[in-house]
């Protein structure tokens, strides 16, 4: 007993219906109204007040484990279908009654939250003379339930999900042969039928206590505020003959069109009504009336106090009573297993256990908790340098931009001064961004020109290359010679490299040492001139 009670304290039964959300803890009790959107989910703001709510109302610690909670949700939006499956084995049980969810369900298994219960093998015989397994399928959009799932585990709680009518069930005896549970609510009632303890039938109808209420209304000319006091009068005290009679009259034929709608769907003979608007005075045998003689109606009567619909108690007395298993569960990851309840010592060794290893691997890290401060202030500098890393990638992308397409003019007069021959004079070169290049000088003989044109297109850096004039000096001593050239285009001058060798710079530096050593007045350089290129003379 003690075990039981524990066990109990822990856990919390919750109702999630289409207006209000029912919760148990223990004795204690709370209702919340719900706010729902166009497509049925709840908003946000909903979703908020519902978490604040749990939060107060379970007091949780938080260093403690969520509660587990067994939930009901209401029929709306869910579809129950019983399917008989081919013999397999248990692992290929999953595989067969995905294939079979794909063929009977509108969307695909992963978007569905669903789950499974296997009943007695049917005496429906398969092609191969081998009995089938009967099994029922629920199955409910994945998006709806994670949003339960999300604001229930806010709220402290860690849920489990069941169908509302399936627990509505657990209350209610078991006869053989076919027995049906009604739901009456506000403004929706919810029908699970049962065929040899085996659900058949689920089904939600738009009629309830405002129906009633309605009908009640339409038939005395008042409005639906004074008809609903004359309903709940009728249950306490009696009222004249005539008022009445017509009050009664108006509850028969709201009575009809719910007795047609469940006819419609189920043919058995005991009914259960659960729910608020079945404890109208003479509701039970005014609806056997309706639905004709050989069905017997019974109210269930419940424990009255916050929270404790026929939803809820039926959570707890099948969780008492099967040892916290539930025989129908919906999974959000698709599976259909049953989850179950640690045994409460087990539970309890298991969380002392929890407790000392978590205390023996904190201890030895009290020194990390001390040094927390100065490690966040390494990380801020952290962070901020590497948002500096941002402005200097988005340079170093516009430098590399600048180096691929840049004009290769440097590269261009390198090449003209190791091309020269000694005595070649440079008076003017011009260069433009189309690759244009223009070259006016003088060399010592025709020979020269030719080997400098040469050069030049050895080089590999020229389409082109045109000796566009070439005359002798007055002096007859050199030859005037205007050139053209060309450009490659920037891909074809990619895996060209004009840089000198290591020999030629090394060379550079022992001439520019030389020079300097020699000073201006021994033949060298002046100072500041910069040393000329291989290959290029200076200009005399």
């Amino acid at each position: 007993m003690k075990g039981l009670q524990l066990m109990n304290s822990t856990c919390v039964y919750v109702e999630i219906g289409q207006t209000s959300l029912k919760v148990l803890h223990g004795e204690e009790g709370l209702e919340v109204l719900l706010e729902r959107e166009q497509n049925g989910g709840l908003t946000a703001a909903c979703k908020e007040k519902v978490t604040l709510t749990l939060r107060n109302f379970l007091k949780r610690k938080s260093w403690q484990p969520r509660f587990q909670a067994y939930c009901a949700i209401a029929a709306r939006g869910v579809s129950m279908r019983p399917l008989t499956l081919p013999p397999a084995g248990r692992d290929e049980l999953d595989r067969v009654l995905r294939l079979q969810i794909e063929g009977e369900f509108p969307l695909s298994p992963d978007q569905l939250a669903w789950g499974w219960r296997q009943y007695a093998p049917t005496k429906q015989l398969q092609p191969n003379g081998s009995a089938g397994q009967e099994v029922v399928v629920a199955a409910a959009r994945k998006d709806l339930l994670e949003d339960y799932a999300g604001m229930l585990a806010a709220g402290g709680l860690n849920p489990i999900f069941t169908l509302g009518a399936l627990a509505r069930s657990w209350i209610c005896p078991h006869p053989p042969g076919s027995y049906a549970v009604l739901d009456i609510g506000r403004n929706y009632s919810e029908l699970i039928a049962f065929e040899n303890g085996t659900p058949n039938v689920l089904r939600i109808f738009p009629w309830g206590g405002a129906n009633i209420t309605r009908a009640i209304a339409e038939k005395l000319g008042v409005s639906e505020e004074e008809a609903e006091k004359l309903k709940l009068k009728l249950e306490h005290e009696p009222m004249a003959d005539g008022l009445g009679q017509k009050i009664q009259d108006a509850i028969g034929e709201a009575l009809n069109s719910l007795a047609a709608a469940v006819r419609n769907q189920w043919s058995g003979e005991k009914l259960y009504l659960t729910g608020k608007t079945s404890r109208l005075k003479d509701l039970p045998p005014r609806l056997m009336q309706c639905l004709g003689p050989l069905v017997e109606c019974e109210r269930k009567e419940l424990m009255p106090g916050l929270g404790r619909s026929a939803a809820v108690l039926g959570l707890k007395r099948c969780h008492e009573n099967d040892d916290g298993v539930l025989p129908l569960t919906i999974q959000l990851n698709g599976d259909g297993a049953v989850e179950r309840m640690a045994e409460p010592g087990l539970r309890k060794w298991a969380m002392v256990a929890a407790l000392l290893a978590f205390c023996t691997l904190a201890l030895p890290y009290a020194e990390a908790l001390l040094l927390k401060p100065r490690l966040a202030r390494r990380l801020d500098a952290v962070k901020a340098d590497m948002g500096r890393l941002a402005v200097i990638d988005r340079e170093l992308g516009f430098l590399q931009y600048l180096k691929a397409n840049q004009s290769p003019y440097l590269d261009t007069v390198y090449l003209i001064a190791r091309a020269a021959q000694p005595g070649t004079r440079i008076d003017s070169i011009a260069m433009n961004h189309r690759g244009e290049l223009s070259l006016r000088g003088s060399l010592q003989n025709s020979q020269q020109v030719t080997d400098f044109r040469s050069k030049l297109i050895d080089s590999g850096l020229f389409s082109s290359v045109t000796v566009e004039e070439q005359t002798p000096s007055p002096d007859r001593q050199k030859v005037i010679v205007r050139m053209s050239a060309q450009w490659k285009p920037v891909g074809a001058r990619q895996s060209l490299s004009f840089d000198p060798s290591p020999q030629e710079i090394e060379k550079i530096k022992a001439a520019a040492k030389a020079a300097k050593s020699a000073g201006p007045g021994a033949g060298g350089m002046p100072p500041g001139m910069p040393f000329p290129m291989p290959g290029m003379p200076m200009n005399q």
